[in-house]
């Protein structure tokens, strides 16, 4: 049995807390924290939004791995890609 990470605590004067960490398209990396995407926010973001349904969360996580392998093909390895991307979940 494996369990979810407890969400981090934000730290004083953190404006970065409230907000969505979404992709910046084409480096793949996040707009609000400017770490490689799916950050762990929004890791945790979108478990929360999926529930139960890591199928439905793989399959969306895939299609947006493969258009990340199709921008980023230059500079990341697949396997790199899979990491980020899959197996976290």
């Amino acid at each position: 049995m494996t369990t979810s990470p407890k969400p981090p605590r934000p730290r004083p004067g953190d404006t970065t807390a409230d907000q969505p960490h979404l992709p910046m398209r084409p480096l793949w990396g996040c707009g609000t924290c400017q770490a490689e995407w799916p950050c762990p926010p929004a890791r945790l973001a979108l478990r929360a939004e999926y529930g139960n349904d890591r199928t439905a969360l793989r399959v969306y996580l895939g299609a947006l791995m493969s258009e990340a392998a199709e921008q980023l093909a230059q500079v990341h390895p697949a396997s790199d890609l899979y990491r980020r991307f899959l197996l976290w979940v």
